[in-house]
């Protein structure tokens, strides 16, 4: 048999397949009763407690560090810390809660970065911020912290901020940082 004899018998048989399709559903039409067509759909929800809001006092919080001496800050290589809070309202972030609530939650301050630090500006430099949670775990810019089951005391989360001496030269001026941050939980 040749190639042209096989490809024309081909082309036969698939002809005659595609026009006895055609005749099929010309005599039996589809109709909305053909149990081939139906089908079903099964779905559930919840329905979750609102988004925790940001104490208005807090949303944009004004931190004034303690004045420090530049011979404390050689000597030492850090200033005083500065503690602050974010406190949370209108959310329950308690996972004994039931039904569960949130139960784990991460945040993120995202600032300018030096070296794992919070870059500061102003006429003051050789020095950047520190920022630690409240078991002095160092958190770094735009770093998320790690998830973790929300523990927190009335809604509130305690940080810190630590003057550190970031070079051998240290020149004494003011300085500030605008430092952002997000919450996401769930």
């Amino acid at each position: 048999m040749s190639k042209l004899t096989r490809a024309v018998q081909t082309f036969l048989f698939t002809a005659m397949a595609f026009a006895a399709q055609a005749s099929q559903e010309t005599a039996n039409p589809s109709s909305e009763f053909d149990p081939a067509l139906t089908g079903r759909i099964s779905m559930d929800g919840a329905i979750i407690s609102s988004a925790c809001d940001i104490d208005t006092g807090d949303g944009y919080q004004e931190i004034s560090m303690p004045g420090e001496t530049r011979g404390h800050i050689k000597r030492t290589g850090e200033g005083e810390p500065q503690d602050f809070s974010i406190q949370l309202t209108r959310c329950a972030l308690d996972p004994s809660a039931e039904p569960a609530s949130w139960q784990y939650i991460n945040i993120i301050f995202d600032g300018q970065d030096e070296n794992g630090l919070f870059r500061v500006s102003g006429n003051a430099s050789g020095i950047a911020l520190e920022l630690q949670d409240s078991q002095g775990n160092v958190i770094h810019p735009g770093k998320p912290t790690p998830w973790h089951q929300s523990t927190v005391t009335n809604n509130r989360l305690d940080y810190r901020f630590i003057l550190k001496n970031t070079v051998q030269n240290l020149v004494v001026g003011d300085y500030s940082a605008i430092i952002r941050y997000r919450i996401e939980y769930f």
